[in-house]
């Protein structure tokens, strides 16, 4: 067994899905019943491969989690409850699509102690979710908060999406004041974006459908923000927003460099300063557990100089900033880019300016040069 006592959080991925979105590039594969028992039986042999992990933070993403039935959903929440040390635990989140939740489902997620969720909204509009190849209603995700709060789950973050051909302006306002509406503690907004080998592209190449223009999709994400502010949320990484106290410390630990362990096929673990990622298929993890072995994986081993650039350049992206310390090999690259207008040297801590949020890519090539 691997010792893995000092890491932050645990990620499981469930990459089953009752189909595939339009913008979506993320691996994921057709719900089956029998394939989804046999694939919770090899994530518990490959959390098996570690010493029972005490996490801060567990999270549950995909694919869809809640495409599992009440029965896979219990299962899998049992075996993390027996094989993980709740002792450090003060987060645990699962990725939900509103048309796949139900009343058991929520109990049976409360129960094992989720004490968060991430509803993927993603449009207040019926005819905007058709375009983005969603398979839910709006009105699901009304119902989907309802049944969460009713099942005593009150930390619900909605996910929406932003910058989509055919939303205008006005409807984009509606959306974002619809999920305001709904009072979660947390919204992401992420803009669309066009992914190699989705439905999305392919309409793009066929000019059948165009994205916005850069200048429109700042104006969307500006909109954005300016509500939620309005609001009452703060925007403490350049995709999230969260009222005080409700930032998703999965993810910040992420962002900041700390340590995690992923189980599945795609997740990513990094400890140390050594980071694998198991091979996206299905088939390929389910064939090497069921013979005894460990799953293909891609293993790197990371210098301390490029795990710090990381951390600079994922810690700019957060409202929060990076400390001149830890950006010392990088000041000559950020007097440039103050001088640019696009960081800025405040409180002590370097961060982005409004501009530079709006450019972070291009800082972030910046700092790898």
């Amino acid at each position: 067994m691997r010792s893995v006592r000092n890491i932050t959080g645990l990620y499981v991925h469930v990459p089953f899905c009752d189909g595939k979105c339009a913008y979506c590039a993320f691996y994921s594969v057709r719900y089956e019943p029998a394939l989804a028992d046999r694939y919770l039986a090899a994530l518990a042999r490959e959390l098996d491969e570690f010493e029972p992990p005490a996490p801060e933070t567990i999270y549950i993403g995909g694919g869809t989690p809640s495409v599992l039935s009440v029965r896979q959903l219990a299962t899998l929440c049992r075996m993390l409850r027996s094989r993980v040390a709740a002792r450090r635990l003060v987060e645990w989140s699962v990725e939900i699509n509103p048309g796949s939740l139900d009343a058991e489902k929520a109990a049976v997620l409360a129960a094992a102690g989720v004490n968060r969720v991430s509803l993927g909204a993603q449009s207040f509009d019926d005819r905007i979710l058709q375009t983005l190849g969603r398979r839910h209603a709006a009105a699901d995700t009304v119902k989907a908060v309802t049944i969460l709060r009713a099942a005593g789950i009150a930390n619900i973050g909605l996910d929406l999406i932003a910058c989509v051909p055919g939303c205008a302006r006005a409807l984009w306002r509606k959306t974002l004041r619809q999920a305001v509406a709904l009072a979660p503690r947390h919204v992401s907004v992420y803009a669309l974006t066009s992914e190699e080998g989705t439905r999305l592209s392919r309409l793009l190449g066929r000019g059948k459908t165009a994205l916005l223009t850069d200048d429109a999709q700042l104006a969307m994400l500006d909109l954005a923000e300016t509500e939620l502010a309005r609001a009452g949320f703060g925007r403490y990484e350049i995709s999230n927003y969260a009222r005080k106290g409700f930032a998703c410390r999965h993810n910040v630990a992420c962002w900041r460099g700390e340590e995690y362990i992923g189980l599945g096929p795609a997740a990513a673990s990094h400890v140390g300063l050594r980071r694998w990622t198991n091979r996206p298929s299905v088939h390929a993890y389910l064939a090497a557990f069921e013979a005894g072995r460990s799953p293909p994986r891609d293993v790197e081993t990371l210098t301390p100089v490029l795990k710090r650039q990381e951390q600079v350049i994922f810690g700019l992206r957060m409202a929060e900033g990076v400390a001149p310390a830890m950006a010392r090999e990088y000041r000559p690259a950020l007097d440039v880019l103050r001088a640019d207008g696009l960081v800025d040297l405040r409180v002590g801590r370097w961060r982005l300016t409004a501009r530079g949020r709006n450019l972070a890519d291009y800082v972030a090539v910046e700092l790898m040069c």
